[in-house]
């Protein structure tokens, strides 16, 4: 039997962890210009702290089990809720509290295009201030992060829950029917008004109620709050900003401002980094009543986006043994090398010259260090550039500042 990962999870090999770890990297150095620090929690917690917010029925839709004492747990499916139980239960850190991570995620989704079971995920949470400088950080992290990254052509449309709230009431939708409206009003860019008038039909909202609420969403100009966000947030450097009521974020938690980030021509995939405002989800763990604010940004996502021109390599150098005679001192070489900082392999299989220059490569190693009697009693040695061919004879301190 041929074994696979499981479904909706993926193996990971080393050319694109590499190209991973430069995206993760370059993220966590915007993060820390912006003064966040990094926060890990466990893979999984208690069922109960998971559901508190989404009901028992998020069981269906997460990885629950139980361990072997019989208590219920599931997998983290979404970070802020596990961030809010460290605020909720460590009432002495300062504040405005700024905390960031990268880190893995499980859903039981059924798997598609952009969409997998175990997925990763970036993001920022902003607890403690209920200033639209807040926001309006969060939106200038986001712009600057995919700058910084090499995203090409993102938008980002900034909405309000509140505000999506006072529109839907005033059309007369019941408050019990308040979420349901919310969420079909969220899946305008993709079904139109058409498939939104039929999915508020289903939850008992009259066409002619659903057709005067998408009218207000899309002529209403009184945006209050949000028109204060925006424009901090370009004072902050934030780009390619608009207003755009049709933006709601399905998920309940959400109190006030929030937003979605597309870019252009291939706004299928969906929106790479989605947030907003919670301000009553700490008090809902036990904490404090604190004001918050975040994102989280879809890194599987981003990784279909951008280019992958950088060529991998396994090292930068492959040093070579013509003879067997010579593999002390090859040893030797490669921990001068490695000792100095440069990525170094070598032979570890007792292959000729030419199978080595095979392994070199077919590993993509740009550099090999050719090692004989001849170049020991030199001290220099025949260095090849493997994409030009090109040879020269060069010391182990040239090697060094290669």
């Amino acid at each position: 039997m041929m074994w696979q990962a499981p479904k909706g999870t993926r193996d990971f090999l080393p050319e694109e962890m590499e190209q991973r770890n430069a995206i993760f990297s370059k993220i966590r150095k915007v993060f820390k210009t912006y003064g966040y620090g990094e926060v890990a929690t466990p893979a999984f917690e208690d069922f109960e702290l998971l559901a508190k917010k989404s009901g028992k029925e998020i069981k269906d839709e997460i990885y629950y089990f139980k361990d072997n004492d019989g208590r219920e747990l599931g997998l983290r499916f979404d970070p802020t809720v596990p961030i809010c139980r460290i605020v909720a239960t460590n009432r002495s850190l300062p504040q405005p509290i700024k905390f960031c991570y990268i880190t893995n995620m499980w859903r039981y989704d059924q798997p598609r295009a952009g969409r997998w079971r175990e997925f990763w995920q970036a993001g920022v949470e902003l607890i403690g201030s209920a200033k639209p400088e807040a926001d309006a950080e969060v939106l200038a992290l986001t712009s600057d992060i995919l700058k910084a990254i090499g995203v090409k052509n993102f938008y980002i449309k900034i909405s309000s829950r509140e505000l999506i709230e006072k529109l839907v009431l005033g059309v007369g939708v019941e408050e019990v029917k308040k979420l349901d409206a919310f969420r079909a009003i969220d899946k305008l860019p993709k079904i139109g008004e058409k498939g939104v008038l039929e999915e508020l039909k289903k939850v008992g909202i009259s066409t002619d109620t659903g057709k005067k609420l998408l009218k207000l969403i899309r002529t209403s100009k009184d945006f209050g709050k949000l028109t204060e966000i925006v424009k901090t947030a370009k004072k902050m450097g934030a780009e390619n900003l608009s207003i755009d009521l049709s933006v709601v974020r399905g998920i309940d938690y959400y109190t006030g401002f929030v937003f979605e980030t597309f870019v252009k021509g291939s706004e299928d995939i969906g929106s790479i980094c989605s947030g907003g405002r919670y301000d009553t989800l700490i008090k809902l763990y036990g904490g404090q009543d604190l004001p918050a604010t975040g994102f989280g940004m879809g890194v599987d996502r981003l990784m279909e986006l951008l280019d992958k021109k950088e060529e991998f390599s396994y090292a930068k150098i492959f040093v070579a043994a013509v003879k067997d005679e010579v593999r002390e001192t090859v040893l030797e070489i490669v921990k001068e090398l490695r000792t100095g900082g440069v990525s170094t392999d070598f032979d570890i299989s007792g292959r000729d010259l030419t199978k080595q220059f095979d392994y070199a490569s077919a590993k993509k190693i740009p550099y090999i260090l050719i090692v004989g009697p001849r170049e020991i009693k030199e001290k220099k040695f025949t260095l090849r550039n493997m994409k030009t061919g090109k040879e020269e004879k060069v010391t182990l301190k040239d090697l060094k500042t290669l």
